[in-house]
């Protein structure tokens, strides 16, 4: 059993990525992080752009969105990308999320993890539980299906000064195809706009 940790912080290295990609409708540049805003017409280009972006092999793209696995705990969860790609769970990277969602004031319940599956968990456990799945991964860019963040919960605004300030070297992506989303969106992240 998985022992989650309740404070710290790692620190790890600062990847250098290189070259430009297509999202949406503009070109963004993915070698010194940031947060974006990338928006599409409809969902099935949005879901063939991070498709395609999820198949570059100089980064590693992960989506934190889709579902979660019904009859698995949410911590079973947490450690499933780890396990699917190689078996050992990367227990530095929990810090890391432990300290991400902590300083959103959004603090994970890492006790109730161990116990809770995702038909039973609280909303902000299902959302840390997508995000922090997608971050075991150690991505150089996480893409936040925005149709799946819930606001009121976590406003996206919260959640990307904290990912900014603690992975300055990363790339977050909120990705929506509703046009009125990507409007909220970009009145809420316009303190990351060049």
């Amino acid at each position: 059993m998985m022992t989650m940790p309740s404070t710290g912080s790692a620190v790890a290295a600062v990847p250098v990525l290189s070259g430009r990609v297509r999202l949406g409708a503009g070109m963004v540049c993915l070698d010194h992080g940031g947060v974006l805003l990338a928006s599409w017409p409809d969902e099935a280009s949005m879901a063939s752009s991070i498709q395609a972006l999820d198949q570059r092999l100089d980064i590693t793209v992960r989506l934190a969105g889709g579902t979660l696995v019904a009859d698995l705990t949410l911590q079973d969860n947490l450690s499933l990308e780890a396990a699917l790609y190689d078996g050992s769970l990367p227990r530095h990277l929990i810090p890391e999320i432990d300290s991400l969602f902590a300083s959103a004031a959004c603090p994970i319940d890492w006790p109730v993890w161990s116990s809770v599956f995702p038909d039973t968990a609280t909303a902000d456990a299902v959302m840390q539980a997508k995000v922090g799945r997608a971050m075991m991964a150690d991505p150089d860019v996480l893409v936040i299906d925005a149709a799946q963040w819930d606001d009121k919960v976590l406003e996206a605004q919260r959640f990307s000064r904290s990912f900014a300030r603690q992975y300055p070297w990363r790339t977050l992506v909120w990705a929506t195809h509703d046009p009125v989303r990507a409007a909220t969106l970009r009145d809420a992240l316009k303190e990351f706009q060049a």
